[in-house]
């Protein structure tokens, strides 16, 4: 609301930057240009578009309703308004209450008021106030609605200073701007404004905050460069103009643009209310007599104050969770891309003041960092691996270690830049015989698969394909642990082992170590003449995970999850190759100690398989080649339930995406890989050929292909 305004001007000639129910004329007549001039340059702070000429406002993308009212110039002489029972104000009232009833029923989001009648508010009390604008007070004050949808009235606190020569008192706000002094209702959505210099000092014609310092602001006044109307071609003039009318707009303005900023999601007098509690409160603004809440600060408002927090309730303040801890991980091959492929969607945290802030749920998603111990252990030994080594220590007796061992050509009497490990000793299994039908077994460092589906015999292909690769690969999440077990034999034909591992997956060596799983498993292996056969079946009990996932904070909390898995194995020999397989199953059941954005789970499904051709001596009596094509652990289906707090309305209530999705990857990794290995006296020879597809179980364009070959040459 001002005096008029050109809206030809290029700083306001965008479309629909003004609604078409504006009103741009007066009631009588149109302004004139030089009338027009005030509410050209005022506005253009607000709203002046950003289209790369002149300048533009702070809130440019605004749109204006706008009433032309006619405004005098201010008087040579400093003329308080008398505001008593001496004077009639029923006409002002009537018309000013109407004016602002405008705004208010078009649910506009604030009112710049840069006019206002003279006078230091301290001069006036409650009661004339009362007496003189009665309606305007009740349509301002806005009862009826509640103070998230209230009009803010923005108010220039008058140009005081300028007179102080004769001795006018500048010390609070004038009339309309420090009425919220005097009129509770009034305080919680208007709002004065004194003006600062370009050094960031209150300028000298304004006036203080003073009294009405709780509801009264700083912004930039002192020569603000802004549009200027000028008569029709003309509309790119500009023109540099000083006082608290160019003040106010900044507010005004910094209102709407966090209207916007916050997507329409905060309450009207919630914005207010943050400008206030951001506004610049250091130095000179501490002064709270010259400057009241501070000089504006749009930067601050607009970035989070305090910790940003997950709310997991319908309101804010009932349940939240720091964003920072909020965090969905996996490790190992079984969930592939599956929570990749759900969080690509948005979701909102708010600040300490109930201001949403928009993320995208997958920056929230990561692999766990790598522990100081492992990168300490990675940096001090570049080149240990681990030979395995059986021995008889006697008479049913066995004894299985993992040495760790320098490797690539460094040996123990070279120099190097790296510190030596004392710890050799890898892993370690101990079997002891307690008669020619039952035995026990002990380890540490790894899990019990050295003693299920007949690894203990398929030692040429343990050295081409590695222990874990021939085992049951819920058994993996213990590997990095020990276990007990036993065996049984009902007769040569028959035999049931069973076995008790705790620990973690070997995969988790490289992070942070957290509480171990725990297993139980079973196999009854069948011994025919030239075929073993076995059925294994088991449970996994991972402590806060899911198949190598867990999730923390905001998204809930996993207290376990129970896998029930079951398998086949069999070896088939003729001679000498051996065609050996496997088919593993498993279901597992998750179990949620706090609901967040996973809200729920279904049981899970997953699944692998193996089969390996293995031959030696196939040239010489020391080589073997091996040719396998298997999946590693796949996670097949399962669901999960998300509850994303996508936002909140102005009334504070927190708005949800709720929906079911299906937790699955993308791809199917399927590996085909050809092994030959032979050793001699001199050195041995290692090279391995295979494609991958689906790497990871993401779904991927083609297949990639893999080759390595290592010589091995003692050196001593």
């Amino acid at each position: 609301m001002d005096s008029g305004v050109d809206t030809s001007h290029q700083e306001l000639d965008s479309n629909y930057k003004f609604t078409s129910d504006s009103y741009l004329t007066y009631q009588s007549r149109s302004p004139t240009t030089d009338e027009k001039r005030h509410g050209t340059h005022v506005s253009a702070i607000a709203v002046g578009d950003k289209d790369g000429s002149g300048m533009h406002g702070v809130a440019f993308d605004s749109q204006l309703f706008f009433i032309s009212i006619e405004l005098s110039d201010p008087p040579d002489d400093y003329e308080p308004a008398v505001i008593d029972q001496t004077v009639d104000y029923t006409a002002v009232d009537s018309s000013w209450s109407q004016l602002e009833d405008y705004f208010i029923q078009r649910n506009v989001t604030v009112v710049n008021g840069s006019f206002g009648y003279q006078g230091n508010i301290n001069e006036y009390t409650e009661e004339n106030l009362r007496y003189a604008f009665p309606l305007t007070i009740a349509v301002m004050a806005q009862a009826n609605k509640a103070d998230a949808d209230k009009t803010i009235f923005v108010w220039s606190a008058g140009n005081g200073g300028a007179y102080a020569d004769q001795g006018v008192d500048y010390s609070s706000p004038e009339v309309f701007a420090g009425m919220a002094y005097l009129l509770p209702e009034l305080q919680g959505n208007s709002v004065a404004v004194v003006s600062v210099d370009s050094a960031g000092e209150i300028s000298y014609f304004s006036n203080r905050c003073g009294v009405s310092e709780d509801y009264c602001i700083a912004a930039p006044g002192s020569s603000i460069y802004s549009a200027y109307a000028q008569d029709s071609p003309m509309n790119n003039q500009y023109a540099s103009w000083s006082g608290t009318s160019m003040a106010a707009p900044h507010v005004s303005g910094g209102i709407a643009l966090l209207a916007d900023y916050f997507r329409d999601q905060l309450g009207n007098t919630e914005i207010l209310e943050r400008l206030f509690i951001t506004a610049d409160k250091t130095g000179i603004y501490e002064d709270s007599s010259i400057y009241g809440q501070g000089l504006m600060d749009l930067d601050a408002a607009t970035s989070p104050v305090g910790q940003t927090m997950v709310l997991t309730m319908s309101h804010l303040g009932i349940k939240s969770f720091p964003a920072f801890s909020t965090s969905l991980s996996s490790f190992g091959p079984a969930i592939g891309d599956a929570w990749v492929n759900q969080l690509s969607r948005e979701f909102a945290v708010f600040d300490q003041l109930g201001a949403p802030f928009f993320n995208q749920l997958d920056s929230t998603y990561f692999n766990p960092r790598n522990s100081v111990e492992w990168l300490s252990y990675k940096y001090t030994n570049p080149t240990f691996r681990t030979k395995e080594i059986e021995k008889d220590l006697s008479s049913g007796t066995s004894l299985t270690l993992g040495l760790n061992v320098l490797g690539y050509g460094e040996h123990k009497f070279s120099p190097t830049l790296w510190a030596r490990d004392e710890q050799k000793m890898r892993y370690f299994s101990l079997r002891k015989d307690l008669s020619d039908k039952t035995y026990y077994f002990v380890g540490s460092g790894l899990s019990p698969s050295l003693y299920f589906s007949n690894n203990i015999k398929k030692v040429g292909q343990r050295k081409i394909f590695g222990r874990s690769d021939l085992s049951s690969p819920y058994m993996a999440f213990g590997e990095d642990g020990s276990f007990l077990g036993g065996a049984v034999s009902f007769s040569e034909k028959a035999t049931l082992t069973a076995s008790f591992f705790s620990g973690n997956h070997a995969d988790m060596a490289m992070f942070k170590r957290k509480t171990d799983n725990q297993g139980l498993v079973l196999e009854l292996q069948s011994n025919l003449e030239n075929s073993i056969f076995s059925v294994q079946t088991g449970l996994l009990t991972e402590a806060s995970g899911m198949l190598g996932s867990s999730f923390d904070g905001g998204y809930g909390s996993l207290e376990e999850s129970l896998t029930y898995f079951s398998g086949l194995n069999a070896l088939i020999s003729w001679k000498k190759v051996n065609a050996s397989g496997s088919l593993f199953v498993g279901q597992t059941k998750p179990k949620l100690n706090e609901t967040g954005i996973i809200s729920g789970l279904e049981d899970l499904s997953s699944s692998s398989f193996n089969f390996t051709l293995f031959a030696k001596e196939l040239f010489n009596k020391k080589d073997s080649i091996g040719l396998r094509i298997s999946q590693p652990l796949r996670l097949e289906n399962g669901g999960v339930y998300f509850s994303i707090p996508t936002g909140r309305k102005p009334n504070k209530e927190i708005i949800f995406d709720k929906y079911r999705s299906d937790l699955s990857p993308s791809g199917r990794q399927v590996d085909l890989e050809l092994i030959y290995r032979t050793s001699a006296k001199y050195g041995s020879f290692y090279s391995r050929l295979g494609v991958t597809k689906d790497e990871g179980h993401f779904k991927r364009e083609g297949v990639e292909s893999f080759f390595e070959t290592v010589f091995e040459i003692p050196l001593h």
